[in-house]
C-alpha cells in the first residue's frame, strides 16, 4: 500500500489558485466575465471474476507452477562444448517461479478533482483552463521486488508506480502540463486562449483535437494519442475517448469559408500515447519486460494536419491530411546495458549486457512461459528467439544458434534458462531465476489521409429510416511502421487502410419516455488491430507460432435510453470481434439532484465464444470483467 500523506499534497497542489467558494459561479472579477464548474468523484472498479491481470508479476499464470524444463542435450554433446564451469547431470529440471499470486478484490480505486475556469476578456479573445487531480488510493495486492530478490534495473521495475513516466533510468513526467508521484497526478487537459473574428477562430494552448464521426473508433481521430494509464479503455463507455485522448501544445486555426464550407487546420507538439506502468492494474505490456522509451529522440517533433469538412446538397463530405509521429510508437530488443552475471558463470554479465538480456527473477523461467506469453502478446516465440540471436551476436557467445521450429526452439530456451541459474539449476542447484527481456519503443512519422461522407435519410415521421443519419469514413496511410511479432531490428513497413460505417438514430416508442439513441458500427482495418498490433502475430499458442490473420473487424452496438423526468438513464454498449470476442458493458446514470451523480456499470469479457482466443482483441483484457462505480458531487 502506498503512504497516503500523498492524498494531502495531491490535493494541495489540486487547490493552488481554486476554490469551489469563490469560483462555482458566474460573474464578473475585474472587469472579465468567467464561469467555473466542476466536480469531486470517487471512481471504484470491484471485480467480478477471480483472475488477475496476468501481464502483471502477481497475475503471472506461472506463479507457484512446477513446469518441467527439457534442455535437450545428453552427456556426451554437453561435454563436447567444453564449457568453463562444472556441470551437473541431467539438464532437465523441475523450476516454480517464485512469485506469490495476488488476490484482488479491486481493479480501480481513484479519487478524481477537476475544475474548469472559461474566461472571457473581449467579443474576440476567451480562454479556458481545466485542471485535474487524481489520487489513487493503491488498495491492491501490489508487487514487492524484495518478496522474490529482485533487482530489475530501470526507474519503474520496483514497486508499482502508477503515474509517473519512465525513461529507463529515471522517472518525472512525459505530459508536459503535468506534476505527478507514484499514486497522484495533477495535470491541465485544457489551457489555452481562443481568438474569434468572423469567420476565424484561432485556438493556442494544450487542447485535444478530435475529427470524424466515429464513435468508439478511431478513423480520422489521429491528430492526439491516448493515455491508458488510468482505467485503461473500461471506463464508462458512452464517453468514448473523452479522458483518454491526451492534450498537448497546439495552434489550431479554423475558418469558415463559407456557408457550407470549413477549413480546419493544426500545428502541434508531438505527444506520444502513455501506457499503464508495469505492475499496476491494468498494464498490458508483459511485465517481464523491460522497456525503454526513446520519446526523447522525437520529444521536439511537430504534428500537422487540416480537414476540410462541408455540405454538397444533402450529403456531407470531409477531407482529412495528417503528417504525425505515430503516438503508439513501435518496438524491438534492445542490448539490456545490465552487467549482471548468471550464478556460477563469471564474466557472463558483461555478454549479457550486449543482449537484450538481464538475469532477474521477475524474468521469464521456462520455455512454456515464453511461447504462453509470446501468444498472449501477439508475438513470434520462435522468430523472437532467433532475432534475439542474429541481430545481438553476443548470444552467440552463450552457445545461442537460431533454431528451426518451435520443439528446437523450446530445447534452447529451457537449456539457456538452466544454465543461467534457474532454480534448480545445473550449475547451482539454487540460481536466481529468470531472464528479463528489453526492448525499446520508437516513433516513426507517417502520412495519413482520409475522407468521409455523411447522409440524413428522411422517411414517414416515426419510421426507422426517418432522420437516420449514416456516416462512412475510410483512412489510408502508406507504408505505415508495425511492431514485427519477431521483434527484430527490422520493422514491418506496410500500407493500411482503415474504414468505418455508422449509423445513428433516435427513435421514440412511446410519449412518456424521452427517444433512445441507437448507434450501429462497423470498422475494417486491413493490418491491424483495434490496438494496432499487426496481425501476423495472431494466432499463437504455447504449442505454435503465429498464424496471423487477414484483417480486422469490429461491430458496435449502443444505445441510451432517458427515462421521464431525466433523473434515470440506461445505456448498453457492445463490442463484438468478429473472430470470436464480445464485450458488453450495461449502464445506469442517476442523477437524484443538480449536484450528484451517479454512474455503475458492468463490464463483461469473453474472448473465446467461437474461436481460438488468441486470434481476437478481447483476450488482452478479459481478466478485468468489473463492476464500476463513479460518485460525483459537482459543482
Amino acid at each position: 500500500m502506498k503512504n497516503n500523506n500523498q492524498l494531502a499534497t495531491a490535493i494541495s497542489v489540486i487547490s493552488i489558485g481554486l476554490s469551489s467558494q469563490a469560483w462555482s459561479a458566474n460573474g464578473e472579477l475585474f472587469g472579465i466575465d468567467y464561469s467555473s464548474s466542476g466536480f469531486i468523484r470517487l471512481e471504484a472498479a470491484a471485480k467480478t471474476v477471480g483472475e488477475e491481470n496476468p501481464f502483471n508479476q502477481r497475475g503471472n499464470v506461472f506463479n507457484g507452477v512446477a513446469i518441467d524444463r527439457d534442455g535437450g542435450l545428453n552427456a556426451g554433446t554437453l561435454l563436447g562444448l567444453n564449457l568453463p564451469f562444472s556441470v551437473g547431470l541431467p539438464l532437465t529440471d523441475t523450476a516454480t517461479r517464485n512469485g506469490e499470486q495476488a488476490n484482488n478484490d479491486f481493479n480501480f480505486t481513484q479519487v478524481r478533482l477537476e475544475n474548469t475556469v472559461q474566461l472571457r476578456f473581449s467579443d474576440n479573445w476567451s480562454a479556458t483552463a481545466k485542471i485535474r487531480g487524481i489520487f489513487d488510493a493503491a488498495q491492491y495486492d501490489e508487487f514487492d521486488p524484495n518478496s522474490v530478490n529482485s533487482n530489475a534495473a530501470g526507474f519503474l521495475y520496483g514497486e508499482p508506480n502508477y503515474f509517473e513516466y519512465d525513461d529507463y533510468e529515471t522517472g518525472g513526467e512525459q505530459n508536459r502540463l503535468e506534476v505527478a508521484g507514484d499514486n497522484y497526478m495533477v495535470d491541465f487537459p485544457s489551457l489555452y486562449i481562443d481568438y474569434q473574428n468572423g469567420p476565424i477562430l484561432v485556438r493556442a494552448g494544450n487542447q485535444q483535437i478530435a475529427w470524424g464521426q466515429a464513435l468508439f473508433f478511431r478513423v480520422m481521430d489521429v491528430a492526439n494519442g491516448l493515455d491508458l494509464r488510468r482505467h485503461l479503455i473500461l471506463d464508462f463507455a458512452s464517453e468514448e475517448y473523452a479522458d483518454e485522448r491526451i492534450s498537448s501544445p497546439a495552434v489550431r486555426v479554423s475558418y469558415q469559408l463559407n456557408a457550407s464550407w470549413e477549413l480546419d487546420m493544426f500545428a502541434q507538439a508531438f505527444q506520444p500515447t502513455i501506457y499503464a506502468n508495469p505492475n499496476t492494474p491494468y498494464n498490458v505490456i508483459p511485465s517481464q519486460f523491460t522497456v525503454h522509451d526513446r520519446y526523447s529522440d522525437a520529444n521536439e517533433k511537430i504534428n500537422s494536419g487540416f480537414r476540410l469538412k462541408g455540405n454538397i446538397g444533402d450529403f456531407g463530405l470531409q477531407f482529412m491530411y495528417t503528417n504525425r509521429y505515430n503516438p503508439d510508437g513501435v518496438i524491438r530488443w534492445t542490448a539490456s546495458n545490465v552487467n549482471r552475471d548468471a550464478p556460477g558463470i563469471p564474466g557472463s554479465g558483461l555478454i549479457l549486457s550486449q543482449t537484450p538480456l538481464e538475469i532477474d527473477p521477475t524474468g521469464v523461467w521456462s520455455a512454456e512461459e515464453w511461447f504462453t506469453y509470446a501468444g498472449m502478446a501477439r508475438l513470434d516465440g520462435v522468430e523472437g528467439l532467433n532475432k534475439l540471436i542474429t541481430d545481438f551476436p553476443a548470444s552467440q557467445l552463450l552457445l545461442a544458434r537460431p533454431v528451426n521450429g518451435i520443439d528446437a526452439a523450446k530445447e534452447e530456451l529451457d537449456l539457456f534458462f538452466i544454465l543461467t541459474g534457474g532454480a534448480g539449476s545445473v550449475i547451482t542447484g539454487n540460481g536466481m531465476g529468470g531472464l528479463r527481456g528489453h526492448i525499446e519503443r520508437e516513433y516513426k512519422r507517417e502520412d495519413v489521409f482520409g475522407t468521409g461522407f455523411s447522409y440524413i435519410f428522411s422517411g414517414e415521421p416515426g419510421s426507422w429510416l426517418d432522420q437516420l443519419i449514416l456516416n462512412f469514413e475510410v483512412s489510408f496511410t502508406p507504408d505505415r511502421v508495425f511492431t514485427s511479432p519477431d521483434l527484430g531490428q527490422d520493422y514491418l513497413v506496410e500500407d493500411e487502410y482503415i474504414s468505418a460505417l455508422v449509423l445513428e438514430k433516435y427513435q421514440r416508442f412511446s410519449r412518456e419516455f424521452p427517444a433512445t439513441y441507437f448507434v450501429f458500427q462497423w470498422m475494417h482495418r486491413t493490418e491491424s488491430d483495434l490496438f494496432g498490433r499487426h496481425l501476423s502475430g495472431m494466432g499463437g499458442t504455447s504449442n505454435n507460432a503465429p498464424t496471423g490473420v487477414d484483417g480486422w473487424d469490429g461491430l458496435v452496438l449502443a444505445l441510451q435510453q432517458p427515462f421521464p423526468g431525466l433523473v434515470w438513464r440506461a445505456d448498453l454498449s457492445v463490442l463484438y470481434d468478429t473472430r470470436g470476442g464480445i464485450f458488453v458493458q450495461p449502464a445506469l446514470k442517476w442523477k437524484p439532484s443538480g449536484n450528484w451523480n451517479v454512474e455503475a456499470f458492468y463490464t463483461y469479457i469473453d474472448d473465446d465464444i467461437s474461436s481460438d482466443a488468441n486470434v481476437n482483441i478481447m483476450q488482452t483484457f478479459d481478466w478485468a470483467e468489473e463492476f464500476g462505480l463513479r460518485v460525483a458531487y459537482q459543482f
